[in-house]
């Protein structure tokens, strides 16, 4: 007779089985977009037609409060992945960058604030349309975001996730900011007016205005303008490290869900089955 702790074991183990899987088909699923398209050398452009195109980002409209985020001493930043969190004391992380340990984070809410933004290239002017990202993920706001209370703070394991400030789509490096929440006071909801916001803490990465951005979708053409989306079909691709940063970002990601999926396996038949 199976005990109730190896039942609940199993299903975490299946639980991890199953995320593992569906997140290297997610993988699979950008890789194989990457591979049917390259770079477009073409100046003609038709609607409908799967595309993939790298240049420099102008910014028509800054996104909200990007100002706050990203220092307004540099360039205006048209869109930008955020997500908001605490400190984790109980988990340190190594920064391979840095060559030392970290505090941990818990990230407890993530989204996405767009502006109007776009990639000029080959005489012409394409804006990127982020709707499928909202489809996709269903990010949250920081208008909408509310923090001081502890429900909002309850998870799954961070393995279990979905936040678009993870997001295999998106790999944006040169753009970073951060600041306190208390500097948001005005646009967030504080769950309780006494609670202290000190502790809360937002970091954001984005798209800036004269950087380079490689963009994978589906082309649109409405009146003479250019758009590039994101569909079922051909997922919104983006990367300021270019096309080869994107694919080796895959790479490495593939590789930890591997291992994830490996060690869930040899768990539950070792011992499970």
């Amino acid at each position: 007779m199976v005990e109730p702790a190896e039942a609940v074991f199993a299903v975490v183990l299946v639980l991890v089985v199953l995320w593992a899987l569906h997140r290297l088909s997610v993988i699979g699923n950008a890789t194989l977009t990457l591979w049917k398209t390259p770079v477009d050398t073409e100046v003609k452009f038709e609607d409908g037609q799967q595309i993939a195109i790298e240049g420099e980002v102008v910014v028509d409209e800054p996104a909200h409060v990007a100002e706050r985020l990203f220092d307004p001493a540099e360039r205006p930043v048209g869109a930008y992945v955020w997500h908001a969190w605490t400190p984790d004391t109980g988990r340190n992380v190594y920064d391979f960058d840095d060559g030392e340990l970290q505090g941990g984070q818990s990230t407890f809410a993530s989204g996405l604030e767009t502006g109007q933004a776009a990639i000029t290239t080959h005489g012409h002017q394409f804006n990127i349309t982020f709707d499928w990202l909202h489809d996709t993920y269903d990010p949250d706001t920081l208008s909408g975001l509310t923090v001081g209370n502890p429900m909002s703070y309850a998870r799954v394991p961070t393995v279990m996730t979905r936040y678009l400030s993870d997001s295999i789509y998106i790999s944006l490096e040169s753009a970073v900011g951060e600041c306190r929440i208390n500097r948001l006071r005005d646009i967030i909801n504080v769950h309780d007016g006494d609670v202290s916001t000190e502790e809360f803490n937002i970091e954001a990465r984005g798209i800036a205005a004269g950087q380079q951005l490689f963009v994978t979708g589906e082309l649109q053409k409405r009146d003479g303008v250019y758009s590039v989306r994101g569909t079922d079909q051909t997922p919104l691709l983006m990367s300021d490290t270019g096309r080869e940063g994107l694919i080796k970002q895959l790479r490495w990601r593939a590789v930890k869900y591997v291992l994830a999926l490996l060690g869930a396996t040899g768990f539950l038949i070792m011992f499970v089955l």
